[in-house]
């Protein structure tokens, strides 16, 4: 069974094919070339305009929604990835100021413990947050784990053994 394309008519054959030559952007111009090809050949099927164009039909069915959603102005609503603002939890600003007061503690020889932060974090953004997050947090700032090398339970043991033999064997 065949699924019918139908793109709304927020422009002319003539609009479009204008978008795609002025066109400054090669990826914007793809999408003009999709859309101008469903505009002058209405009718066929999804894998047809596919085989032709060259994309998968996810993209194609994306900019096509895109197109009928925000008409002309569809390339500004393009994301592809990234931090979208929206779905964040603090803004870059919020988490830079948020980590300045704990840099400040920091510099004040206290240590920056994770639970502090958690803290911090959660009252900033009104609910919990996952470790993932935070690391994420900290990476995004340029932010790394900086802790003392982890000792032995029993290097006092050696040490104090040690010492005993440089003093028995130093004078003899």
């Amino acid at each position: 069974m065949r699924k019918r394309v139908i793109l709304k008519p927020h422009l002319s054959t003539e609009q479009i094919r204008e978008r795609l030559y002025g066109s400054s952007n090669g990826h914007h111009a793809s999408y003009w070339q999709i859309i101008l090809s469903v505009s002058l050949n209405p009718g066929k099927a999804t894998a047809e305009y596919c085989a032709y164009l060259g994309i998968s039909d996810t993209k194609f069915y994306r900019i096509l929604a895109l197109y009928n959603e925000y008409g002309e102005q569809f390339c500004e609503a393009l994301q592809w990835g990234g931090r979208r603002e929206r779905r964040c939890m603090m803004s870059l600003q919020d988490e830079q100021q948020l980590l300045a007061t704990q840099t400040a503690t920091a510099l004040e020889g206290k240590v920056l413990v994770a639970k502090q932060l958690r803290q911090a974090v959660e009252q900033k953004a009104g609910h919990s947050v996952s470790d993932d997050y935070l690391w994420d947090l900290l990476d995004r700032h340029g932010w790394s784990k900086k802790a003392p090398r982890p000792q032995h339970p029993k290097a006092a043991q050696v040490e104090d053994k040690r010492e005993l033999f440089k003093k028995k064997h130093l004078n003899s």
